[in-house]
């Protein structure tokens, strides 16, 4: 008896732009969407935290946008590859390179942050790293929510580089987004 294997249906770019928007959170690699669970409160907590941290940044610089997921952004066209990280930050003149406000963002933005799960592995935080290395995308911020911390990273073409991990009762300057300064605390701050 033979049995049939199932091929798999690789999306296209094109095909792609023409879908309907999905509700929820995906990452594409290499053609093939991978949905991401859920997120906890907690995750959502600290997701609007950022994203009023850099709201706040947005409209005190007037020097770009702040945005939190869903939103894609392309990593490379064929094999399609796209991420969506949890919050970021992109400035006016790369954002004026997408020629759309409509996702996918074409060009990377300059700060990107991925609130980790305790179940995410060290290989696909490698492999998102190495995609935000890929486009120019020069931080990133690692929230660990069971430590309550936030390590920065250095991003360049070449790899990633750990610039300090700081806890709660610390605070850190931006490398990307000029005079910037965060308060840890302010993250993870639940009410």
């Amino acid at each position: 008896m033979a049995i049939a294997l199932q091929q798999t249906q690789y999306l296209t770019y094109e095909e792609y732009l023409a879908e309907e928007t999905i509700k929820r959170r995906y990452d594409i690699l290499d053609g093939v969407r991978y949905f991401m669970p859920g997120p906890t409160f907690l995750h959502q907590d600290i997701a609007l935290n950022l994203g009023e941290i850099l709201r706040r940044y947005e409209r005190q610089s007037l020097s770009g946008k702040a945005a939190i997921a869903p939103c894609d952004i392309l990593i490379r066209m064929s094999p399609l590859r796209t991420r969506q990280p949890d919050v970021f930050f992109i400035s006016k003149e790369r954002l004026a390179q997408c020629n759309t406000a409509v996702a996918p963002l074409l060009a990377a933005p300059e700060l990107v942050v991925e609130i980790l799960s305790p179940s995410e592995s060290r290989r696909s935080v490698g492999e998102k790293l190495a995609d935000y290395c890929a486009i120019g995308v020069q931080e990133c911020w690692l929230v660990r929510t069971e430590e309550k911390s936030v390590e920065v990273l250095r991003l360049t073409k070449e790899g990633f580089e750990s610039v300090g991990v700081y806890n709660a009762q610390e605070s850190f300057q931006s490398l990307a987004l000029t005079n910037l300064s965060v308060n840890v605390s302010e993250i993870f701050a639940s009410e």
